[in-house]
């Protein structure tokens, strides 16, 4: 085998391989789009649950504390003498 017909069949091997890389490089952008999507959401789904918990948490303190301050009466826990 001489060196010109080893180039040409590594010439045209080199174009199989970009050739295929071009055929899927459509499903490769694809794919890349779908993990940024996949990623958007989870980041949009943890910051709304975060937003969820810390609301729950405020309500739950403003319905806790009037009835606290109900139970305990106005020296602040402590018993008063009559």
């Amino acid at each position: 085998m001489d060196q010109a017909t080893f180039i040409a069949y590594a010439a045209g091997y080199l174009a199989a391989i970009f050739g295929a890389f071009l055929l899927y490089l459509p499903l490769l952008v694809g794919f890349g789009l779908l993990l940024l999507l996949t990623g958007t959401v989870s980041l949009a789904v943890l910051l709304v649950r975060a937003a969820t918990v810390g609301l729950y948490r405020y309500v739950a303190r403003l319905f806790r504390t009037p009835t606290g301050r109900l139970h305990r009466g106005a020296g602040g826990g402590k018993l008063v003498s009559h």
